[in-house]
């Protein structure tokens, strides 16, 4: 997940830490002022902005920081508040009136969104997106109360015209960005032009000419109910491109349609707009974004099932090695490609050394264990594009692909030292250490079934167990 900067706790000079501080708060004020400033050029000629992305900036910086670096943002945020009142010619006393209940506001929503959710941040789960729905609800209800009194000071209004009003602006911001910022991922991916006729089959291409082709024609149209034009492509994108990508444009859209409703385009000029008549706006742009980030998250969550279930019904739940279906399955796959190819391969079969004897004197959970750093070393020996499985118990099994005899013998041999250097400490204290035997069998031109060849492996694994195990024994299959 990604984090801000971070001033190190352990190490480093006091003069590194206090820069990295002064660093991080420089860089919040700057991004808060940008934002804030560019919510002020969306304001009509009433009091509220209506698009204001500082706060939902603000929240966002809260959740996705560490723990250690939260008052910084603080800190950085007031000054990046005041700094854009001082340039819009706010009075002061207004001034930090709104930045109040900015920041409480902001504050409000990363309390209750952390409180509810430790892991799923990132909205890849439906109960995420409701945990996040009920954090924005509360923080637009709090920011309202606190901000009530800047309303009534400056607006025709009562106190509770001003909480609704900053409540609707306020819950719109959080629907509409904050998906985004908690979505993103972080190191950001380094986009790879492969060509245009890659980049128009990209998935994205269709559903997102689809949304600027439909927010173009309600404009043409100049009608309100052109607002909703786009939701049906806003919903493709959200059933075919990632979720921070479908934040993205949900977030496009919205600022759009708002600075669109400011400037009289949908035939509501703001001048004519009254108070009701703004929030009502603003909440139904809020709903029209909502709905696409619940079903991206909702296809993100299902995704994501798929995978794992995909993973549990390919790997070995306790080793991550094949199973052994998939593993002979995939073995004949490349035995087939290496059999057109004529190249060798060549099949290695191991099994634990009195295993039993582990699990009778230190209890299966030992035994387990020590499976599990077996399975560790083994990737630790073998080479890139070998493939890797369990055939049940304590027996393994390994396919080198366009490996001769001696490369397959010297892969052995490593992993046998390997295993027989690893040691493997138990919860009481044990060091238990374990050894294999190894039968390898190699087939020059890939030309016999894997079946057989696991049993050439099979019968030279037992050779090397009665021969007093700890080794390795050969076979090379005829041509």
């Amino acid at each position: 997940m990604f984090s801000l900067p971070t001033t190190p706790s352990v190490g480093g000079s006091p003069q590194t830490i206090g820069t990295n501080r002064v660093r991080l708060v420089f860089l919040v004020a700057i991004v808060i002022c940008a934002a804030a400033l560019a919510g002020v050029y969306s304001r009509p000629v009433e009091f509220l902005a209506m698009f204001w992305p500082a706060n939902s900036i603000l929240a966002g910086l809260l959740v996705r920081a560490r723990q250690s670096n939260r008052l910084l943002v603080l800190v950085g945020a007031l000054l990046g508040y005041q700094a854009a009142g001082f340039v819009a010619g706010d009075p002061a006393w207004l001034g930090l009136q709104m930045t109040a209940a900015n920041m409480i506001g902001a504050v409000a929503f990363a309390f209750v969104f952390c409180s509810l959710e430790t892991q799923d941040r990132d909205l890849t789960r439906v109960r995420a997106v409701l945990s996040f729905i009920g954090s924005a609800i509360v923080a637009a209800a709090v920011a309202g109360v606190a901000g009530g009194p800047a309303w009534v000071s400056v607006g025709d209004g009562d106190y509770f015209d001003g909480w609704r009003t900053w409540f609707s602006s306020e819950l719109m911001n959080y629907l509409v960005l904050l998906p985004g910022i908690l979505a993103l991922p972080w190191p950001l991916p380094r986009p790879r032009f492969r060509g245009w006729n890659a980049l128009l089959r990209h998935p994205v291409v269709p559903p997102a000419i689809a949304l600027l082709a439909s927010a173009g024609f309600g404009i043409l149209i100049l009608n309100p109910i052109a607002i909703v034009f786009p939701v049906p492509a806003l919903i493709w994108c959200a059933l075919v491109v990632p979720l921070p990508l479908t934040c993205f444009l949900v977030l496009l859209y919205s600022g759009a349609t708002m600075f669109a409703v400011k400037l009289g385009v949908y035939g509501l000029g703001a001048n004519g707009l009254s108070d009701e008549l703004i929030a009502a706006v603003q909440l139904g742009v809020a709903m029209i974004a909502l709905g696409p980030v619940l079903v991206a998250s909702a296809t993100a969550d299902r995704r994501r099932q798929f995978a794992e279930i995909e993973r549990a019904a390919t790997y070995d739940s306790l080793t991550d090695a094949l199973n052994r279906g998939t593993f002979l399955r995939e073995a004949e796959n490349v035995l087939a490609r290496l059999r057109d190819a004529r190249q060798p391969v060549s099949v290695i079969l191991f099994d634990v050394d009195h295993f039993k004897r582990v699990n009778d004197a230190f209890g299966h959970a030992a035994g387990d264990l020590a499976l599990v750093s077996l399975s560790a070393v083994v990737r630790a020996s073998i080479r890139n594009g070998d493939m890797f499985g369990r055939l049940g118990g304590e027996e393994f099994s390994l396919l080198l692909p366009g490996a001769g005899s001696q490369e397959a013998q010297a892969v052995a041999n490593r992993l046998r030292r390997q295993v027989e250097r690893m040691q493997t400490a138990l919860p009481g204290g044990e060091v238990l250490e374990l050894t294999v035997s190894i039968g390898v069998a190699t087939s020059p031109m890939a030309l016999v079934p894997m079946s057989e060849m696991l049993s050439f492996a099979d019968q030279t694994m037992y050779e090397a167990k009665h021969a007093g195990r700890n080794r390795v024994e050969f076979v090379e299959m005829p041509a």
